[in-house]
């Protein structure tokens, strides 16, 4: 008979495949942690926690982004063509937890039908305001933002590489920012 505790952690942890070499050194790389935001053409709005962000050029101030390729926010990004970016300040941990949530409940694996037919609304409890630049939402609790607009749409495997050309941003306090290995999370491999 499986261990309870076992089955129990396993509802809730992704599953694994064993260790490998070049797997293992990829989940060594230092990411920062952001929340993505977004809206539809309808409107409505949404966040993602990501990892793989990074300022691509000076001239012109260019990020990249990487987004599964089925995210709800890139579904978003590539309707309207803006997104902002989110940094997360160190205490932030509560939050990032919350916009790691996907907005697609169908999306974890092994939930109930009740609980596969909600859609989260990470943005509920969270205060923020609407770029003037995208629409999108600027978190109050960010160390710092940044409004985009999407110049470029790269296949990257089961993800897509968004290359943003940045519209706005601004600091909003100083700080350290949010990182995987602060939290102990992993998305690499």
């Amino acid at each position: 008979m499986p261990n309870k505790d076992v089955v129990e952690r396993a509802k809730y942890e992704p599953l694994r495949k064993p260790p490998e070499p070049v797997s293992e050194a990829l989940e060594t790389l230092p990411y920062g942690l952001y929340v993505i935001g977004s809206r539809s053409e309808a409107g409505e709005l949404n966040g993602m926690i990501a990892d793989w962000l990074m300022q691509v050029s000076f001239k012109p101030r260019l990020v990249g982004c990487s987004f599964e390729n089925d995210a709800t926010t890139l579904k978003y990004v590539r309707a309207t063509g803006v997104f902002s970016v989110n940094v997360l300040p160190v205490d932030a941990i509560e939050l990032a937890t919350a916009f790691a949530q996907p907005h697609d409940a169908t999306k974890i694996k092994g939930r109930s039908e009740e609980a596969r037919a909600v859609t989260h609304d990470k943005l509920r409890d969270v205060a923020y305001s609407r770029g003037d630049q995208t629409g999108c939402p600027l978190l109050d609790e960010a160390l710092a933002w940044l409004e985009c607009k999407a110049e470029q749409f790269i296949p990257a495997g089961d993800h897509t590489l968004i290359i943003g050309s940045v519209l706005d941003g601004a600091v909003l306090r100083e700080g350290e920012p949010l990182t995987q290995r602060i939290l102990g999370w992993s998305y690499g491999g």
